[in-house]
């Protein structure tokens, strides 16, 4: 909440162009205030920075935003900046209008936790804005749910944009012993005064992550000491060559010395730092479990229910990302092929077992009266489908290539369970370069149960098939040693093959 004195504006008028009509929140370095542009007549938000136009900070952020600016911000999952501008002593920062923060979506439903599928959606949201920066060389440095937006979550669910970039940074300009993140979201690297990079905002993620998922922060100290305490006794201690080279580690370990050469660190207790620093230590965790693997056991609906296998690739992703050596932390464009942010799946009772050539991701579970439709970058839930049934159709858009003509439909033998029934389509897209279903190639598509008509076999097919079509176009020469072995007992008929196989009258 915001106190009444920062509920006021810091300055009365922005510009003849912008009327100021709230204040949206305030922070350290400036106000945001939502302001109505007059010669569009549109809703933007509107940052104020506090500090005067030569500042540092002012210009970085603006350099930023500037370099940004050849991205799309749909696809990029980064604010939109309309424009920079200077009036008076202040900047001014012109963005889109946003929904609301994360961290004031979690408040008010209550801190519970996220579903699942809203979490892949986020992840996958944000890996992709992080992967954006780190194309051009910067780290956000400053990642929490306070900089995480929802687009519109009536219009748009759980989709998020990456805001404020006051406190990024180069990846060339870094340098080890920088005091940078939130210390909710603070990185080891940083704690312990190690060189760093852009893998300090996949920590920051990761710790979003689990919030999402539990509800609360997974380390919640009251300084860095409570935060790597939570941190060691969750995922275990730094790698020693870490510890050897890092320049605060004796602010947090103790040293061994049983050698002139080898250090034995070991980590200091509660006692021992509050007697060196009088800095006390509180337990704030709303946790008991000591590791992460604990997390692919709760809140689970039933023991064999498809959220188990999804809530074990989130919590593996989780651990990828929460990995004390940064150079073994998973990277944004592994985050977007990782098994959790792709998995697509279909979960209902007495469901068919896919075949062999149908792979995990191409499934997916969808609430009853739901219509989806998978593009190239996202799936979307369009529309309600009849009561009595769903339909899943799925296109496959390559670039800016036109889609192909429907070749062939396969209806699937619809199934029923207590709760629903769900009948399935598969469109088989016609191109060059697809092969035909039945053949078994792996790039076919298959399915679990196809209902084709029942072939009729015997002299009884054969002029069922003649008067379906009145002439048969067979290539010259195509018949030859087995297939005319098979003819022969085939087309008995003397008559009957003369007239549809005019070469091979000479039947005997």
């Amino acid at each position: 909440m915001l106190s009444k004195k920062e509920h006021q504006p810091l300055i009365d008028t922005i510009s003849e162009n912008y009327r100021i009509l709230k204040v949206l929140g305030a922070g350290c370095y400036g106000q945001v205030v939502e302001c109505l542009k007059l010669d569009t007549k549109e809703t933007v938000a509107v940052k104020v920075l506090k500090q005067k136009n030569s500042s540092k900070n002012n210009m970085r952020e603006v350099l930023v935003l500037e370099r940004l600016q050849c991205f799309d911000p749909d696809k990029s999952h980064i604010v939109r900046c309309h424009e920079c501008f200077q009036s008076i002593d202040r900047t001014f920062l012109v963005f889109e209008m946003l929904d609301m923060s994360l961290h004031d979506y979690m408040n008010r439903r209550g801190r519970l936790p996220l579903p699942l599928k809203g979490i892949k959606t986020m992840i996958r949201d944000l890996a992709t804005a992080l992967d954006t920066l780190k194309g051009i060389g910067i780290i956000h440095s400053d990642l929490k749910m306070d900089n995480v937006m929802l687009v519109n979550h009536h219009v748009k669910p759980l989709r998020v944009k990456l805001i404020d970039f006051g406190l990024a940074v180069k990846i060339s300009e870094v340098w080890p012993g920088v005091v940078m993140q939130p210390l909710w979201n603070r990185s080891p690297e940083i704690i312990l005064g190690l060189p760093f990079n852009e893998a300090i905002d996949i920590w920051s993620l990761g710790t979003i992550l689990a919030e999402m998922l539990l509800g609360f922060p997974l380390f919640p100290g009251r300084h860095e000491y409570d935060v790597l305490r939570y941190m060691i006794d969750l995922l275990g201690e730094p790698p020693k060559e870490l510890l050897n080279r890092a320049v605060n580690t004796g602010l947090f370990f103790k040293d061994k010395k049983n050698s002139f050469v080898k250090k034995h660190w070991t980590f200091k207790t509660p006692k021992e730092f509050q007697r060196e620093t009088l800095k006390k230590t509180r337990e704030d965790r709303e946790y008991n479990f000591s590791s992460l693997e604990a997390l692919k056991k709760t809140r689970l609906l039933k023991a064999n229910s498809p959220e188990l296998v999804d809530r074990t690739e989130c919590v593996e992703l989780l651990k990828e990302m929460l990995t004390m050596h940064q150079n073994n932390r998973i990277t944004p464009d592994k985050i977007l092929v990782h098994p959790f942010t792709i998995r697509r799946y279909l979960s209902r009772k007495n469901c068919p077992k896919p075949s062999s050539h149908c792979e995990p991701s191409t499934l997916k579970e969808l609430p009853p009266g739901f219509t989806e439709v998978q593009t190239d970058e996202r799936t979307l839930e369009v529309g309600e489908a009849p009561k009595e049934s769903s339909a899943i159709s799925t296109q496959a858009v390559q670039g800016e290539m036109a889609m192909a003509e429907i070749e062939q439909e396969w209806k699937l033998e619809s199934f029923t369970n207590e709760d629903l029934e769900i009948e399935i389509i598969e469109s088989v897209m016609a191109s060059d370069n697809t092969k035909d279903p039945s053949s078994g190639s792996e790039e076919s598509l298959s399915s679990p149960v196809i209902s084709q008509p029942r072939k009729k076999k015997g002299i009884g097919g054969f002029f069922s098939k003649m008067k379906r079509k009145s002439c048969f176009c067979v290539p010259c020469g195509a018949l030859s040693g087995d297939s005319l072995q098979n003819l022969h007992g085939y087309f008995y008929m003397q008559k009957v093959s003369a007239q549809v196989f005019p070469r091979y009258s000479g039947f005997p």
